[in-house]
């Protein structure tokens, strides 16, 4: 099981050009540890995650290290035009001398993001669709045409071309369709830190069921908050994720209420690694043997960036060495 860092470029201090040294600080920081891949979101509209050009992100930290392997959790495809995604992607590719994850999604329930790039609700899924068949083309190589509903090219060939053949692909989705789909194409798939575990053990049953032949296709997100006692950290990540849970749960009662009973703070304290480091190594262990994902990626949620530097190195450096090689 490959270990990750989640990048959300959390700014509690309003400061986006702290928020991003401080970013940049813990992705050199867990490639140094051994980390072995370093996700960005993609967020709009929100001072509190302040990421909205992930892949422009990702160009950066390309020049900012050797090794790590860095994806897009996720580009939020209706949001943006297929042709510039592949471009993006691939001089991405380029650049990091073929490191890239990209990992691509529908996105959340979300009004701005209908409102200021004029998506509607309705299509999204369909633009979502149809542009990940364009991207993945496109980046496959060769001349491609497509006379879709949303998006119209003939005898297009990328320029440039990525270095990786293919690009590994990613799709953040609890629909059992889109699933299907994922393990149809070999694609993988993606668990955001509030997807219920009980849920991802199912998309990873039907992705199987689609791909008996399959290896490890789940890259699962997760929060991670460590303290002295199990107790301590649990009240403290009640405090961190409180206010988050709150504005989901009001986003998705009006637009998404399939979502709602996601954003419950006790379902997801429990679903997420807080506690001891002893709780969580137990924590991990049963990750492991419930869902077998390919990539563990951890999302500090403390807001201080000492706790979060804290948190990371005592999971490379103490917890890591106790979990079962896998």
């Amino acid at each position: 099981m490959r270990l990750g860092l989640f990048c959300t470029y959390e700014n509690p201090r309003q400061d986006y050009a702290a928020a991003y040294a401080e970013q940049t600080a813990l992705v050199e920081r867990v490639e140094a540890l051994g980390f072995e891949e370093a996700w960005i979101a993609e967020h709009h509209f929100n001072p509190q995650a302040a990421s909205p050009s992930c892949l422009a992100i990702l160009a950066y930290l390309a020049g900012r290290t050797t090794r790590i392997r860095l994806g897009s959790a996720a580009v939020l495809l209706p949001l943006h035009h297929p042709v510039g995604v592949a471009e993006d992607a691939a001089t991405v590719d380029i650049l990091s001398g073929g490191r890239l994850e990209l990992g691509v999604a529908r996105g959340g329930p979300f009004p701005l993001h209908e409102a200021h790039f004029g998506v509607a609700r309705e299509e999204s899924r369909g633009r979502m669709l149809e542009a990940l068949d364009l991207v993945a083309a496109l980046l496959d190589g060769g001349p491609v045409t497509r006379d879709g509903a949303f998006f119209k090219v003939n005898d297009l060939e990328l320029v440039p071309r990525p270095v990786q053949a293919p690009v590994p692909i990613h799709i953040a989705s609890a629909t059992a369709e889109t699933v299907a789909l994922a393990a149809r194409r070999g694609y993988g798939i993606m668990a955001a830190p509030p997807f219920p575990l009980a849920g991802i053990a199912e998309s990873v049953r039907q992705y199987r069921a689609a791909a008996p032949e399959a290896g490890r296709c789940l890259t699962l997100l997760r929060f991670l908050h460590l303290a002295d006692s199990r107790a301590q950290a649990q009240e403290e990540a009640r405090a961190f994720l409180a206010p988050f849970v709150e504005r989901m749960k009001a986003t998705t009662e009006k637009v998404r209420p399939d979502w709602a009973p996601w954003f419950d703070l006790d379902r997801m304290i429990a679903d997420s690694l807080i506690g001891t480091e002893a709780d969580v190594v137990e924590q991990v262990a049963a990750l492991e043997r419930g869902l077998a994902p390919r990539a563990l990626v951890l999302k500090p949620l403390a807001p201080a960036f000492d706790k979060r530097m804290a948190d990371l190195e005592a999971f490379a450096l103490r917890i890591r060495p106790q979990l079962p090689v896998a």
